[in-house]
């Protein structure tokens, strides 16, 4: 459980700061509120996640998925208003297009290895 915590923080991180730097973010002050907001969230929706995948025996519904996503779009949203110096784009577009890219990247990278190992 704890190596799933670990890579899926880790490739969340690589992705959002790639995404963020491509969307234009240019500020360590930016990029360093980008990580903090990741370390709390995606621990706690990994965690969930896992939690519930070990209740169920499987992994939640889609539906499930999306509403605890959505949950980190809004919260990651209302921090980036409030803290982050990038304006280009409004903060709760830029934490869905962020956590988009980033779960579907997670998805693709886990089905990769899947495969692999």
């Amino acid at each position: 459980m704890i190596e799933s915590l670990v890579n899926s923080l880790a490739l969340t991180l690589i992705i959002e700061i790639v995404v963020a730097a491509i969307l234009g973010v240019r500020k360590k002050s930016d990029f360093l509120l980008i990580l903090l907001v990741n370390i709390i969230t995606n621990p706690l929706l990994v965690q969930t996640l896992n939690i519930m995948n070990y209740f169920i025996n499987e992994r939640p519904q889609w539906y499930v998925i999306l509403f605890l996503e959505a949950i980190v779009v809004v919260a990651e949203g209302l921090l980036y208003r409030n803290r982050l110096n990038y304006k280009k784009i409004n903060p709760f577009i830029f934490s869905l297009i962020l956590n988009t890219l980033s779960y579907f990247g997670g998805d693709i990278v886990y089905d990769i290895f899947k495969r692999i190992f």
